[in-house]
């Protein structure tokens, strides 16, 4: 997997604030995402994998990380360890970067994870930012899957403000799709195959601090 030009994210950028969501097939080639899938799969049988849950992990109720029959699967962070994970970070630095000068989203970090889903898991209808910070700007997957089968299942869908079914994609390696945290409910169907990916969320510092249930941020309270 080369080094991503920052130039090569224009169109990406436009469409993203076009339409909250762009689909970019062939995004990574083979070599590269065969290569990110042989290192996901070596993790997994190295007991690096935890099962998937929900919450930001930060206390009890809405912010406590949490097993759900909502999430299935399981998934495995990357970091400094993992060789071909480092370099899809920097590549994925890259598109921060361009974001940020065409858009000026303010993001300041990029953070990511393996995700395997066995065969019959699925991830039920949500959205990625959490509900009582505003960190997480842009979502992004990244699929490692092979040959995937018209039949299979395992789609990506994203909803419109009437549960409208806007994008339904099959989970083909080397599509990377990208969408907007805070505004694009979606789900990962079922398959009847194991499917594998990265998810990851391009984030700013939140320096407005946690949301309240109204969605103002604390520090701009009266």
């Amino acid at each position: 997997m080369s080094e991503h030009g920052e130039s090569d994210w224009g169109p990406a950028a436009l469409a993203l604030t076009e339409r909250g969501y762009v689909v970019l097939r062939g995004a990574i080639p083979e070599a590269g995402w065969q290569g990110l899938r042989g290192e996901a799969e070596h993790l997994l049988a190295t007991d690096a994998f935890s099962a998937a849950r929900i919450g930001r992990g930060d206390g009890d109720g809405d912010g406590a990380l949490r097993e759900s029959a909502v999430r299935g699967g399981s998934v495995c962070w990357l970091d400094a360890s993992m060789p071909i994970g480092q370099t899809f970070m920097r590549w994925m630095d890259g598109l921060r970067v361009s974001l940020n000068r065409d858009l000026f989203l303010g993001l300041d970090s990029f953070e990511a994870h393996y995700a395997h889903y066995p065969v019959g898991a699925s991830y039920g209808t949500h959205v990625d930012r959490h509900r009582h910070s505003n960190a997480r700007v842009v979502s992004a997957v990244i699929y490692l899957n092979a040959d995937w089968p018209a039949d299979a299942g395992g789609e990506l869908v994203i909803y419109d403000e009437h549960n409208s079914p806007r994008l339904t994609l099959a989970p083909e390696g080397g599509t990377l799709v990208l969408f907007m945290s805070d505004e694009t409910p979606h789900e990962a169907k079922k398959a009847t195959r194991e499917r594998w990916s990265i998810a990851g969320w391009f984030r700013t510092h939140a320096e407005y601090g946690l949301l309240g249930s109204d969605g103002v941020p604390a520090r701009l309270r009266p």
